[in-house]
């Protein structure tokens, strides 16, 4: 009840803070072809390889972003984790169950986006603000919720500056694609701040049909650690291919996404992630 109660709580928020404004996205790249003056609220089901997780874990990511201009807009992202897992256990013929619950908000995001927006090239600069302190049970499992593009959500004591550059390309029979190479560079604050900078590469390529009411696609996305002493292109690195499929139904706009992970250090700890989202045109 909490969570639906936050989540609504969420919508509202961004419905006030981005009235009026020109242009919207959610920032998942699994989240396109959407590009019109909307919010999103995205509920993200992780997939933990031998855990029995309550039907309240999830991961909400509210997102959107506003323009300065044509070629200038302002983006934004809450993440939110709530997470509980149930145990249960025989003990003389009598079945017992206990849980064990966590929420915490995660790391939001504040950044630019520059440039042909629509179409071409266009510049992303942006930052997340140091929320999380700790590791607790809802923090380590929203880590591990999006590894690939969202680590950064929920990692603690880490100002993660993003600098990059993205390749939009739109045809007038509906099909487009976008390739994405965005640099972050982890500042650690606080008892790991003496620890070195770390610096990873997330790059990502999409490709996608979309009529007036659907839009359904796929694409590959990976996050290379470029700094740090592991061997070998496989120890540093992470991928996942997912699928995505949107409808427009007057001003709602539901979504479905399903996340495959393809690297075997995360298919020994992760199964296929899901996720529904949901957009309001402005």
């Amino acid at each position: 009840m909490k969570s639906m109660v936050f989540s609504a709580f969420l919508i509202i928020v961004a419905a006030i803070c981005f009235q009026g404004t020109d242009s919207a996205q959610a920032q998942s790249i699994f989240l396109e072809p959407n590009n019109i003056p909307a919010v999103h609220l995205e509920a993200l089901r992780p997939g933990f390889r031998g855990k029995d997780l309550s039907n309240i874990t999830f991961a909400f990511f509210l997102s959107g972003r506003f323009s300065l201009g044509e070629e200038l807009q302002v983006r934004a992202e809450i993440p939110y984790m709530t997470y509980k897992e149930d145990d249960s256990w025989s003990y003389w013929g009598y079945q017992t169950r206990s849980s064990e619950r966590e929420n915490a908000f995660g790391n939001p995001y504040l950044g630019l986006e520059f440039g042909r927006l629509e179409n071409g090239f266009h510049g992303e600069a942006g930052i997340r603000l140091p929320v999380v302190k700790d590791t607790s049970g809802a923090e380590t499992e929203g880590m591990l919720t999006d590894p690939v593009e969202r680590m950064e959500a929920f990692v603690p004591e880490v100002i993660p500056v993003y600098l990059g550059v993205n390749y939009r390309y739109r045809s007038d029979n509906g099909f487009g694609m976008r390739l994405r190479m965005v640099p972050v560079i982890w500042f650690r604050m606080g008892s790991s701040s003496s620890d070195d900078t770390e610096i990873f590469a997330l790059y990502s390529a999409q490709a996608w049909y979309e009529s007036e009411k659907v839009g359904v696609g796929g694409g590959f996305s990976g996050r290379f650690l470029t700094t740090g002493d592991e061997d070998g292109f496989g120890e540093r690195t992470l991928h996942q291919f997912g699928f995505f499929a949107n409808y427009t139904f007057g001003s709602v706009m539901p979504g479905f996404q399903v996340r495959f992970p393809l690297d075997q250090d995360l298919k020994d700890v992760l199964v296929p992630a899901y996720s529904l989202s949901i957009g309001v045109k402005l």
